[in-house]
């Protein structure tokens, strides 16, 4: 594998770091003119996106590396007086991209490796933010057969890239997220970016896509067959998951969409505008830059709560664990009726964690701006929290970490350790004022508090 990327790595050197040979018209010695993916290689050569090697090749089926994925990508943006870095010749386009917000810092240890089509599809969405997000997203997990193996990190991304019409799928119904893209579907996937008449809306059907089907070139050649055309959706047929969770070797798989149609059937913290959840929601994201705020705000509750409780002592890193916590401690934090400065509680965390060898899972399933109404207090974020203790030697204090009101402290007594349990709540954040000085990078949210709609519920089947 070392060899493959290694060679994959010299040839992408040679495309942006050499003397590089533009064709277009079908110029290029190894594509023949029938190439499913001729019109949008040909597209983007013209406008100098990319370019073949010197030998006269265009290497379609080569994997594209993830700085050259950048480089495209920036560049098809309108970037075009970026020059290569004297250094690496990447670095450039990949600063540029962290100012427009299609990566972060901490998303690629490594540049010089292929992309994953689940990262392709990720700078993608984020390239394309400002437009207006597809109602079919929703449809996009029952539809797409192996959705669930997305990482979770880019699964809102990809449910974008399918509504939006940037990417298509494998003609067997399939996503496959960690598979590598190759230069003929990077270069189709980025005509679709910047020309809208290029891309295939997502408009599933009731019939199931043919499993016999070739699985080749598909972002890029052919719709997800039947299941991916142009005819009106039926919302009313049975999806391929007909299940809202269950627990397979270990883990648990769930349906967002089955669970959020069970979310916004319970009652809403008061609010003087509206009562009902969908009402309320539909009120604070009727606008554009409401949704993509309130998108922004899905993302950083979801992602403090697992960074807060996804915890294992056997593998404590108590510096590192600690910055990740000061990210979402920007205010005094209240903990068992004690107030304790951000730093202090980071620290108490991590000292719990080895004291009472705490091992923990903790999954919180939500949907993006859907999922979010405002309060009188602020705003909520209504979700499934999912969670795990493998080990943990201090089961009463689980009531005062997952801050439960004193009448589920009894449900406490009945939990057993590696078994997966659930319960649907409300997380209200906010955007504390604070007198304390704070010198550490931090997200403008906070997690305010809890508001339980359910039981502490074991997940069938296990």
């Amino acid at each position: 594998m070392k060899k493959i990327i290694l060679v994959t790595f010299i040839f992408l050197s040679l495309t942006f770091n050499s003397t590089s040979i533009s064709a277009t018209n079908n110029n290029f010695t190894d594509i023949p003119k029938n190439h499913w993916a001729m019109p949008n290689i040909n597209h983007l050569v013209s406008i100098n996106v990319i370019n073949g090697f010197p030998d006269g090749t265009f290497k379609p089926n080569f994997n594209i590396n993830i700085d050259a994925f950048i480089k495209m990508t920036v560049t098809a943006l309108g970037y075009k007086d970026i020059k290569n870095a004297d250094d690496y010749w990447a670095a450039n386009y990949i600063d540029k991209a962290l100012e427009l917000g299609l990566i972060t810092k901490d998303q690629f240890p490594v540049y010089q490796k292929p992309i994953t089509r689940e990262e392709m599809s990720s700078i993608i969405v984020k390239a394309i933010k400002k437009e207006k997000k597809a109602d079919t997203r929703y449809l996009v997990e029952s539809y797409v057969k192996d959705f669930l193996t997305t990482s979770y990190r880019y699964q809102e991304d990809v449910k974008d890239s399918y509504a939006l019409g940037i990417i298509t799928g494998l003609p067997d119904g399939t996503f496959r997220p960690t598979n590598y893209s190759t230069r003929a579907e990077a270069s189709t996937i980025i005509h679709r970016m910047i020309d809208k008449n290029q891309r295939k809306p997502f408009k599933p059907q009731m019939k199931e896509p043919d499993s016999n089907t070739s699985d080749t070139d598909n972002d890029s050649s052919n719709e997800l067959n039947s299941a991916n055309n142009n005819a009106d959706t039926d919302t009313s047929i049975n999806t391929p998951i007909e299940y809202i969770h269950k627990v397979e070797k270990g883990k648990v798989v769930y349906s967002t969409e089955k669970i959020m149609k069970i979310l916004k059937k319970y009652p809403i913290i008061e609010n003087m505008d509206s009562n009902s959840f969908i009402e309320n929601n539909e009120m604070y994201t009727d606008q554009e830059i409401e949704r993509q705020e309130y998108d922004y705000l899905s993302r950083e509750t979801k992602e403090c709560l697992e960074t807060l409780f996804n915890r294992d002592y056997t593998m404590l890193d108590r510096d590192n664990y600690s910055e990740k916590l000061l990210y979402w401690l920007r205010a005094w934090w209240n903990y068992k009726n004690i107030e304790y400065k951000p730093q202090e509680f980071a620290e108490l965390w991590a000292n719990e964690t080895e004291k009472w060898k705490v091992q923990q899972d903790i999954i919180f399933v939500t949907d993006s701006y859907r999922s979010i109404y405002g309060t009188n207090d602020g705003t909520a974020v209504r979700g499934r929290m999912y969670f795990k203790y493998n080990k943990h030697e201090n089961l009463d204090n689980i009531k005062y970490e997952l801050e439960l009101p004193e009448q589920m402290y009894t449900q406490i007594k009945d939990l057993q350790i590696n078994k997966w349990y659930y319960v649907d709540v409300d997380v209200e954040m906010g955007r504390p004022m604070t007198n304390l000085n704070i010198t550490w990078e931090t997200s403008k949210y906070m997690l305010g508090r809890y508001n339980y709609l359910s039981n502490i519920q074991l997940v069938e089947g296990q």
